[in-house]
This record gives C-alpha cells, sequence and structure tokens, in this order.
C-alpha cells in the first residue's frame, strides 16, 4: 500500500472513526446539523470534506444523493467501503476540495463539518472566504457549517490550529449570498451555522 498522508502519521480513518464517536462535543455538533439542517428528500447534497464518511452516511437516509468530497484518497477509499458494508447507495465518495469540488450535478444543500475552519487555519480570512465562494459557485439553497470556530472570547493562539472568529465565517457566507438563518453555539468554539438563500 502507497504510504499516505494519514499513515505516515499513524493516524489511521478507523483511529478518527474511533476518535469521534467519543468526542461528546462533535456528537452534539453532528446531531444539531442532522436536526436542523433543511435537507428535503429529493435532495442532492455536497458533504465537502467528507473524511471517513461519517457525516455522508448519516445523510443518506435523509435525501435523495449524497457527494462525499475530500482530499485524502486514504480516507476516500475507507468511507467507501463503510457505504459498501452498509449497503448504502446512494452515496458517492470522490477527490474534492473547497475550491474545486469537483461537482458536475447540481447540488440543493452543502454541509461542511469539521474541515472549514482547515481553511482559515492555512490562510487566513482570504482562503476562508475562497473556500466559501467556491462552495457558493454550485448554487446550493443552503450551506450548513457544523465546525470550529470562536463563539467566545479570542484566546491566545493555539499551537495547533487557528479557529476564524465566527462572525468571520458568518460574513464570508453572507458576502457570498447567504442569510445566516440559524446559529446553535455548543461550545466557545465549536458550533453550527446554517446560511440559506
Amino acid at each position: 500500500m502507497a504510504d499516505t498522508e494519514g499513515e505516515s502519521h499513524g493516524y489511521t480513518p478507523m483511529d478518527y472513526d474511533a476518535d469521534s464517536e467519543a468526542d461528546e462535543v462533535y456528537q452534539r455538533c453532528l446531531s444539531y446539523l442532522f436536526a436542523h439542517a433543511p435537507i428535503e428528500p429529493d435532495d442532492v447534497v455536497l458533504d465537502i470534506g467528507t473524511g471517513t464518511g461519517i457525516v455522508a452516511l448519516e445523510l443518506a437516509s435523509k435525501c435523495g444523493h449524497v457527494l462525499g468530497r475530500d482530499i485524502f484518497d486514504e480516507w476516500l477509499q475507507y468511507a467507501r467501503e463503510k457505504a459498501a458494508q452498509r449497503g448504502v447507495e446512494n452515496v458517492s465518495f470522490d477527490h474534492g476540495s473547497f475550491r474545486e469540488p469537483n461537482v458536475e450535478e447540481p447540488v440543493d444543500v452543502v454541509v461542511a463539518s469539521y474541515a472549514l475552519y482547515m481553511a482559515y487555519d492555512e490562510g487566513g480570512e482570504n482562503e476562508l472566504r475562497a473556500a466559501i465562494d467556491g462552495l457558493a459557485s454550485l448554487n446550493p439553497r443552503c450551506i450548513a457549517v457544523a465546525d470550529k470556530m470562536r463563539f467566545g472570547p479570542v484566546e491566545s493562539s493555539s499551537e495547533y490550529e487557528t479557529l476564524p472568529r465566527m462572525g468571520t465565517v458568518a460574513n464570508c457566507l453572507v458576502d457570498a449570498g447567504f442569510t445566516l438563518t440559524d446559529v446553535e453555539i455548543i461550545t466557545e468554539s465549536v458550533g453550527v451555522l446554517i446560511a440559506t438563500r
């Protein structure tokens, strides 16, 4: 097997699934997303930054088709295997990024969970804005962000990651033509934003 970034650091997709299942904040964040994202039975949903397909596989029962997109091939393969094991047929996984989601069909809803903050961490507000603009270019009626962001007072910078302020994420969504219709604060650094147009 080829040495991928995930393998070279020793953190596997199975590790991620186990950590996610044990992370109460993550589970609360996703529960809110699943309950409140305006997803209809015939919708096509893009799960950008799908990782191991946790969100995509959950959303498959709520909509017509889920497109899982990520930049890590090992994680995409693992997500495909999970879908096959579970008999979920209305999900497809492929390579894609925020700026280039690799989507040819119309998308009704975009979901980004625990992935969008990485754009900010890597390139600040300009990269976050470019990521949201890339998703908005697909013309979805809704973008739902369940992610790490600062809801509370600004704390000193983490050595591990830099999180955007909630207001920064909200402004980028508004500037891309969306209206913030729902905000749920899970902790001072995790929450859900739902933006529609």
